[in-house]
This record gives C-alpha cells, structure tokens and sequence, in this order.
C-alpha cells in the first residue's frame, strides 16, 4: 500500500502585511516550488522573481501567483500600506510624586521607537517601546523618534517628580494627668487626626488634646495641594503622666529617741515638709528622728512637673519601748473595739501574739503588728469571759519584750 497525498494548490508562504514610508522601498517575499507571477505590475522591478523589489506612493495589494510542475496554481497577497509621513504626538507634560512610575503616553503610527532622555539617567523600563514606564528621581524630558523606514518624527514629554508630603506629626509628648497638651503636625496643606478622642479638631495642623485620660497614639494624615497629592502619615503619642504619692502608712507612732525610716513611692523626685528632724528631706526614704507629734507631707513628682501630695501623721510616745496591751473588747461588730491585738510602740517586730481559754486550749496566734483575736474561734463567737494572751517582740534596740496578761471578752 502507498498513501497519496492530493493537495489543490501547491504551498506557497508570502510576506506579512506591511506599511512603508513614500520615499521607502521595500522587498517582498514568496516561498515555494515552481514560478512566479506579481500583480500588478506597478512600482515593481520584476515580477516573475520571489523577492521582487517594490516602491509604491499608495497603498497597494500585491498578488503573487505560483504554478509548479503540474500546473497547479496558488495565490497570496500582500497589502503595503504606504504613509506620507509618520504621526506622532507625545501626551502632556506631567507631575508624578517622586518614585512613583509613570507610563509614557505617546499616539504615533511608527513602526520602530527610541526613546533617550536628559539627564541621562536609565529610568526607563524599554527605550524601544511605544510607551514604556518611566521612573525619574528628577525632572526630567524624554524625546522619542519614531519612524517608519526613512520617515520619521520625534516629540519631547518632560515628567517632573515631586517629593510627597513630609509628614511630621511631632515629638511624643508628656502630659500631667488631667492637664492639656497641644500638637504640632507639619509637612502639608491638610490634615486629618485620628482618632478625634480629646482633641479639640480633627483636621488643623494643631488641635489640643485636653485631658487625656490615657495614653493616646494619634496618627495624622497629611495631603499637599501644591505637590504630590497623595497622602503621608505619621504618628505622636501623648503620654498621660499619672503621678499617685504614697507616704507609706496612714499613722504610725515611735517611742522618743526611735529613729523613723520614712518611705514614699509615686514618681522620681521627693520633698518632705517640714524637714524638722529628717536627715535628708529630698529623698524617698529620709530618716526621721521626732521629738514631738509630727505630720510629714511629701511631694511626689515627676520631670515635667506633674505631682501628687500624700501624708503621714507620726506619734510619739514619751515612753519607753513596749507592748501595751488592752483589759477588755467587745467584739460586737459595731466597729469599735472589736478586735484585741496588742499596740507596740518602739517595737521592731512582732514576733508571737496568742490568747489561751481558762483551760489552756489556744484560740488564737498570729504575728505581725496587725496581728488581732476577733473573739472567736473555729467560726464560733467565744462566750464573755476572761481570757490569757501572750505576747512577744523586739524593740528598735533590738530587746527582745515579752509580756503576758488577761483580757475580759464583753458581750
């Protein structure tokens, strides 16, 4: 067995479509097995050859027909479009932000394109292209020239960068809790704050923000009218500055001649009035020595003045140092009296306080200054009666005080 292979006409390729300038020749192409007839014969210089030379001044439609061996016959055609001129015209000036890329519009029926630019800086993506994206740091102008075959024209486009918007919202800022603190954006022509918690406008350069009662990050948003008009941001936080002194106990008392070690807390600067008997008023932790009733006041504050106040009432007792201790309570839950703990006065420690039924059982022990019998036991209230305590502790001096007695519980 044999395959035959029937074609109806023989194959034959040809040039592509195609434009020319007027003053252009150009040279048309046929593939294939057997001879050649163009038509028509104008503006050709020969028309029995596969890659005759033509030059029309309008557009023409050539037909080229190829006959082989065995008188089979295929036709092609070639349209070559011929322009007097090329057009090209390059879009506006334009105003970019700076290194934002643009892409250069250009109309133009050119076949070819080279773009250059001054200053020469290689911000172009393709110079060949009809409309490449340009990158440029500077102002710069880019000339193109196009052309089809010896015709060409050529334009100039100059993009000019402009920086955006420097965004400033300012230096973070400290504010004394309850006080005010003014903001100052730059960088723009418009401004937006946000959020608009405590300021008194959203959108100036300057709003106050008034008593902020936290910390706060504001972010603004600027926008330039003149230059780049894409917006920029930026952030501040105001810092709420919470200053709370503490002068450590309420009341205390000391024996006459106990030294008083002072202890203030809230902020970094200290000042003790008055500085009767403190051995260094400016610091946290001064060393007291009363020889009378005194109240100490500190001022707590931070470096940018922000302060609270705080006291301790001192007592001094005239006594020698000990542990002094009630005949009776009544723990009724009136408030008063209700609690039986031991009052030390020159005392460093508390180191053992109980109390005993008249049966020796202990009812309670607790150590500590604060340390109290609230007149019952295992959940239960005591009934009225007279109970034995016992109490041990070192004074200022480092004696060691020991004391024992009876209370009578009232009900």
């Amino acid at each position: 067995q044999k395959t035959l292979t029937i074609l109806d006409k023989p194959p034959l390729g040809i040039s592509n479509d195609t434009l020319i300038c007027i003053i252009d020749t150009l040279q048309l192409f046929a593939v294939g097995t057997g001879t050649f007839t163009w038509s028509p014969n104008y503006m050709i210089n020969n028309i029995n050859i596969p890659d005759p030379l033509v030059s029309p001044d309008v557009t023409t439609t050539y037909q080229v027909t190829l006959t082989d061996a065995f008188g089979c016959k295929a036709n092609q055609s070639v349209t070559v479009n011929v322009k007097p001129f090329v057009t090209l015209a390059g879009g506006s000036d334009t105003t970019i932000c700076q290194t934002d890329p643009v892409v250069l519009q250009l109309t133009s029926d050119a076949l070819h394109y080279l773009w250059t630019e001054t200053p020469a800086g290689n911000t172009l993506n393709d110079p060949t292209l009809k409309n490449p994206t340009a990158t440029p740091i500077v102002t710069t102008t880019y000339h193109v020239v196009g052309n089809i075959g010896k015709c060409i024209a050529e334009d100039d486009i100059t993009i000019i960068p402009v920086p955006y918007p420097a965004a400033n919202a300012g230096p973070d800022e400290h504010v004394c809790e309850g006080g005010s603190v003014q903001l100052n954006a730059s960088g723009g022509s418009i401004y937006s704050w946000s959020p608009t918690a405590f300021l008194t406008a959203a959108n100036i350069p300057n709003p106050i923000a008034v008593k902020p009662t936290d910390n706060v990050r504001y972010i603004v948003t600027v926008r330039d009218v003149i230059g780049c008009p894409k917006p920029v941001k930026d952030t501040v936080i105001v810092f709420v500055d919470k200053i709370k002194a503490d002068a450590g106990p309420r009341d205390t008392s000391v024996v006459l001649g106990q030294p008083l070690q002072l202890g203030a807390s809230g902020s970094i600067n200290y000042s003790w009035t008055p500085t009767t008997w403190l051995d260094n008023p400016s610091i946290s932790n001064p060393i007291a020595l009363p020889q009378n009733n005194i109240e100490y006041v500190v001022r707590v504050s931070n470096n940018i003045g922000c302060f609270d106040t705080d006291s301790i009432l001192v007592k001094v007792f005239k006594v020698q140092p000990g542990l002094f201790v009630p005949n009776a309570f009544t723990p009724n839950g009136d408030g008063n009296n209700d609690i039986f703990r031991p009052i030390a006065i020159g005392m460093k420690s508390m180191d053992i306080f109980r109390v005993y039924n008249r049966w020796g059982q202990m009812l309670y022990s607790g150590t500590g200054n604060g340390a109290g019998w609230d007149g019952t036991f295992g959940g239960k209230g005591q009934e009225a009666a007279t109970y034995v305590w016992y109490a041990e502790g070192v004074d200022y001096l480092n004696n060691k005080i020991k004391r024992k007695g009876t209370v009578v519980l009232i009900r």
